[in-house]
């Protein structure tokens, strides 16, 4: 230290240590600058996480209170389901959420098979909606499970890939092939006993809109065109006798939605008159 600014220090001490004391503190506040940097741009980081989860949260809520306005109207019109109907009580469900699976355990075939439902119809997998239409309980489970949603159904049945694996089955298929396999069914009464007496086929029978929906769809096409259908397509007074010779089928003639369905189809109407007779 020179001797003048020692001078100037013993002369006037109190300015020294003034100056001595400010020079420290511009000193901590550069040291302290990036530090206080950091923690605003965590406190940044911070808000504008929150404001994105708040973003996320009303928006999931949104969609949760507008499912059904969340579907398409143009392929899926009025759906409804009532809130206090379960038609599954007694089966087991697993992974029940929306965009996700919905399976039903199946004892008899020791494995699960997927269902349709309002929140999954978009979501599921071609292969999965194959599996409904091949797969032996498939098409039973997913009727009972949206008995109150025809139009659902509708879309279910309507799906190609339903109709490819539905047609496939080893137990449909040779019926398809063979009219005289289908005429032998016609005539099985315990079999058409046993199907028409299940509860779900039951519910169908009595749902006019049901009944109008399947009958309309896709897969029931396919079934109306296959080899043996067509056959006693192209000879109605055939297929009026065997219905007529058969009590389960005879009464199908008595339900009035089956009827409209029959006189209504596209490939059944022209010989309504003989089948309805």
């Amino acid at each position: 230290m020179d001797t003048e600014r020692l001078m100037s220090i013993l002369r006037n001490p109190k300015k020294f240590r003034k100056n001595v004391a400010q020079k420290k503190q511009e000193q901590a506040r550069a040291e302290n600058a990036p530090v206080q940097h950091l923690v605003f741009i965590v406190l940044g980081g911070v808000c504008a996480l929150l404001l994105v989860t708040l973003l996320f949260i009303f928006v999931a809520r949104k969609r949760a209170d507008n499912v059904a306005a969340s579907l398409d109207p143009s392929v899926l019109k009025g759906l409804a389901v009532d809130a206090d109907f379960n038609p599954n009580a007694g089966l087991q469900y697993v992974q029940i959420s929306e965009g996700q699976d919905r399976n039903v355990n199946v004892r008899e075939l020791g494995t699960t098979l997927p269902v349709i439902s309002r929140f999954n119809y978009r979501t599921l997998p071609t292969q999965r909606y194959k599996i409904i239409g091949e797969a032996p309980y498939a098409l039973t489970i997913n009727i009972a499970s949206n008995i109150s949603d025809p139009d659902l159904l509708r879309y279910l049945f309507n799906q190609q890939s339903v109709a490819d694996g539905f047609l496939s089955r080893p137990d449909v298929a040779p019926l398809l092939a063979d009219p005289a396999a289908l005429a032998a069914l016609a005539a099985d009464q315990d079999k058409l006993n046993a199907f028409f007496s299940d509860e779900t086929i039951q519910k169908v029978l009595a749902s006019p809109d049901l009944i109008n929906a399947l009958s309309g769809s896709r897969l029931f096409a396919h079934l109306l065109i296959s080899k043996s259908v067509k056959y006693y397509r192209d000879r109605p007074a055939e297929a009026a006798k065997l219905i007529n010779a058969s009590p389960a089928l005879r009464a199908l003639k008595q339900n009035a939605a089956v009827r409209k369905a029959v006189t209504k189809n596209t490939y059944l109407k022209d010989i309504a008159a003989t089948l309805l007779k």
